[in-house]
């Protein structure tokens, strides 16, 4: 698989993903990496519906780490929900790269990171241990805006 973005994104796929990232990466497919989403066909055909230009793939973190070995999807987009989903996705089996660290809503225990990002201890502590594992992380709202290293 050619991952050409990584991306935390609890919206998943909308506007922003559709013509911002994926006119800057030239992707062909998003790879949505959630365990619940995964399980849900009615989800699936709705991320599928707002992306018919994209191949959409909605899966579980263990078919994620079949499809990094051996899946062609071309230039692909990888979406997680949260920190908790990429960190379970990426600390294993995935060589560390970039993640890109983009909207995360308000939500109890959540505090103001960056004006589109919440994020709770809890949740700082998962991004930190991805950087201690190799992984770059940025915060980045669309490809244009500045990118700010995560800092705990």
């Amino acid at each position: 698989m050619e991952v050409v973005l990584y991306r935390i994104d609890e919206r998943l796929i909308h506007g922003q993903i559709m013509t911002a990232w994926q006119g800057r990466t030239g992707a062909k497919t998003v790879v949505i990496v959630d365990d619940t989403a995964a399980q849900d066909e009615f989800m699936i055909q709705i991320y599928r519906l707002a992306a018919p230009q994209l191949r959409v793939e909605v899966v579980d973190t263990a078919k994620f780490h079949e499809m990094a070995k051996d899946a062609d999807t071309g230039r692909t987009i990888v979406l997680f929900k949260g920190p908790a989903e990429a960190l379970k996705a990426l600390e294993e089996k995935i060589v560390p790269d970039e993640l890109i660290v983009g909207n995360v809503a308000t939500a109890p225990g959540r505090k103001k990171y960056t004006k589109y990002a919440y994020l709770s201890d809890e949740e700082k502590g998962m991004l930190e241990k991805l950087q201690n594992l190799g992984w770059k992380v940025n915060m980045q709202l669309l490809p244009d805006d500045a990118k700010s290293r995560f800092e705990r």
